[in-house]
């Protein structure tokens, strides 16, 4: 039987009613009191983005069957499909969790090397955190905090977004630069560069064809190979990711351009507005009408 059939998964569906959280929208979420958080003792996958880092005490933990300790001025970086369980908190344990779903994290981060530098992270998830970031981390807590307290007023969420994003980016220059280096480095296997190598080329390719295919017939391999790969290694077809990359598109279009339905449907390089009208109704349960309403009314905080 696939571990997927028996090992629980944890995402945002199943954190949003667990814990109380100091900020979660639905695409991120953070604790300063890492207690709050729900860890067990059973094996969890988890279907996001999770960022530990301690500031006393120590943490042990069992990631996709290797142990690792986490200790004051570290970081523990669990990503998409990782399997965590055993988790132990020593009493003087303290630190804050950031959580981040896989949609918001390809937003932020596909076009950039840290997407390299997160999957450099396979062998050893802990990244040890310089005196200066730890300085930096504890002003970007503060003014994070503060910005969660304010009432929610016009580009709130970019503004959370933008904070967490100079985080990430504060984090990983604290990465080995030798397991982080650059294109494959660090992967663990021939998949892993083959997974990379498709998201890196949904990411540069500007109108995304639907069809597994074109990417396999690209990449050399046969289409049932390359899902049978990204399942593998992420946990998710290669349709599956496809969809993802489409749907963000779709989103950004919708949100930031002034280009009609029509224009959007044809820059994306769909046949017709009733076969785009469909794949949104079928992807978001709305019209892209609808979901342009809905997008610009939640930058608009209201």
């Amino acid at each position: 039987m696939d571990n997927r059939d028996y090992i629980r998964q944890i995402g945002f569906a199943q954190i949003r009613d667990m814990g109380r959280t100091d900020y979660m929208n639905e695409d991120i979420a953070f604790y300063t009191d890492i207690r709050e958080f729900p860890v067990e003792t059973e094996a969890l996958r988890t279907d996001m983005l999770i960022i530990i880092a301690c500031s006393t005490g120590r943490m042990q933990v069992e990631v996709n069957t290797t142990v690792h300790t986490l200790r004051h001025k570290e970081a523990l970086i669990c990503r998409p499909n990782d399997i965590v369980t055993n988790w132990m908190l020593s009493p003087d344990f303290n630190g804050i969790t950031l959580c981040m779903t896989q949609k918001k994290m390809l937003e932020l981060f596909s076009e950039s090397n840290l997407w390299d530098k997160a999957f450099s992270l396979t062998e050893n998830p802990i990244i040890h955190i310089s005196d200066d970031s730890l300085s930096m981390f504890n002003l970007y807590g503060e003014i994070l905090r503060h910005k969660t307290r304010m009432d929610a007023s016009f580009y709130n969420t970019e503004i959370i977004v933008s904070i967490i994003r100079a985080i990430m980016c504060e984090l990983m220059l604290n990465a080995d630069s030798g397991r982080a280096a650059s294109y494959g480095s660090g992967l663990k296997n021939q998949r892993e560069i083959l997974f990379k190598r498709f998201i890196k080329m949904l990411a540069g390719t500007q109108i995304k064809p639907r069809n597994i295919s074109w990417y396999a017939e690209r990449l050399c391999v046969t289409p049932k190979y390359l899902s049978t790969v990204c399942r593998q290694v992420s946990g998710d077809t290669a349709f599956e990711w496809i969809n993802k990359y489409v749907t963000m598109d779709i989103r950004h279009w919708l949100k930031n351009s002034d280009k009609s339905i029509k224009e959007i449907a044809d820059t994306l390089g769909f046949p017709s507005i009733s076969f785009f009208g469909k794949y949104c109704r079928t992807h978001f349960g709305m019209s892209p009408t609808i979901l342009r309403i809905q997008l610009r009314q939640q930058s608009d905080g209201k």
